[in-house]
């Protein structure tokens, strides 16, 4: 409802001027919400959200990983093994395959002796110095597939890990 202040000759309405400034606070709600979400690692980068890490029950393997990316984007994969003690100087540890069929592999760093592939796995086979060793392998990655990517990775033999990754489009 408009009327006219007959001093200023200005119409008002007031019922639309609430609803503009209801508005207004919502969109500052939301954009604070998206930077709060920016700021602690919702959208990747730096951020106490943004990397996790998983470790098994007996300590024997642990991920450090990206819990949110960008497809496309260069992501890494920080795999701690311990191999069983009777697994001999070589550490037998697989990726499952929906895991690596949703990434593209640019590097492992050391380079794995050997890769098997396996009907839900791939399997990566390092050379150990020493017998129960353990080794840190860094996969270098970039996600093909955008959305939610469950990875499952495990020691032959030994300890298994799930873990979530959220990628953006």
């Amino acid at each position: 409802m408009s009327k006219q202040r007959a001093d200023l000759e200005i119409f008002e309405d007031m019922m639309l001027q609430r609803r503009t400034w209801l508005v207004e606070r919502a969109a500052w709600i939301v954009l604070g919400a998206i930077l709060s979400a920016a700021l602690l690692g919702f959208f990747g980068g730096g951020g106490p959200a943004a990397n996790a890490e998983t470790t098994s029950a007996d300590g024997s393997l642990s991920t450090h990983y990206a819990r949110f990316g960008r497809r496309e984007a260069p992501t890494e994969l920080r795999v701690v093994a311990t191999p069983p003690a009777d697994g001999g100087a070589t550490l037998r540890l697989w990726l499952s395959r929906e895991y690596i069929e949703a990434h593209e592999i640019t590097s492992v760093v050391p380079p794995p002796s050997r890769v098997e592939a396996a009907s839900d796995r791939y399997v990566f086979e390092f050379p150990l110095v020493a017998s129960g060793e353990t080794a840190t392998i860094l996969f270098r990655l970039e996600p093909r597939k955008a959305w939610r990517i469950e990875g499952r990775l495990g020691i032959d033999g030994g300890a298994r890990l799930r873990f979530d990754q959220f990628v953006y489009p």
